[in-house]
């Protein structure tokens, strides 16, 4: 029995380990695209659309949405919506989910996981700023929330809006990361009847 207590600990620390570094920030990316088919209806902002969410904890995808007008500038839009979904409600955005889709897979540390979860929890009840066509949309956003991990470097708001002001933007800038840190990415195809973005 004696000797078993050791091992035991030996056992559960090793587990510990395991489970701290198991924890990840998935990135879920809908591509943009145009209508091939009639049946099909066009898009906000056609290949160069989509959308993007974040899963800060499993099965919670957090997103950016409008949350009433939106202008082309801040000062005459109102404060956006971080929406909570599902992964396959996030998917079903735009009404069906068989839509081309990438999900990034970024590990994290336990700190990281705990400090995401509660910013995310915070900008859903209360939304930091508006939804503009030249504002903070959906690819900013979900910079905002990966630049409170190690993974990405905090950036003005400007920068943000700059550098990713549509999906595709932030999607290289993933896909570059990927290459680089090992992380797993997972593309799946979508509908026939549209045209899918590519990178």
């Amino acid at each position: 029995m004696k000797r078993l207590i050791p091992f035991l600990f030996v056992v559960f620390n090793c587990y510990w380990v395991v489970a701290q570094d198991s924890l990840f920030a998935t990135v879920h990316v809908i591509y943009g695209s145009k209508p091939i088919a009639k049946t099909e209806g066009k898009w906000f902002g056609g290949k160069l659309g989509g959308h993007v969410g974040l899963e800060v904890s499993p099965g919670k995808v957090v997103h950016f949405n409008p949350g009433g007008a939106v202008g082309a500038w801040q000062k005459n839009s109102d404060t956006g919506s971080y929406v909570v979904s599902t992964i396959q409600g996030f998917y079903n955005t735009f009404g069906s989910d068989s839509v081309k889709q990438m999900a990034v897979k970024i590990p994290i540390t336990a700190a990281e996981f705990k400090v995401l979860d509660s910013i995310a929890d915070y900008f859903v009840e209360k939304p930091p700023y508006p939804y503009a066509f030249f504002g903070m949309r959906c690819a900013a956003a979900c910079y905002h929330l990966l630049s409170f991990t190690e993974t990405y470097p905090k950036i003005s708001k400007r920068k943000m809006v700059r550098r990713f002001f549509y999906p595709r933007k932030l999607r290289k800038r993933l896909i570059r990361s990927a290459k680089k840190q090992g992380w797993k990415v997972t593309i799946t195809k979508g509908r026939s009847t549209r045209k899918w973005d590519h990178d």
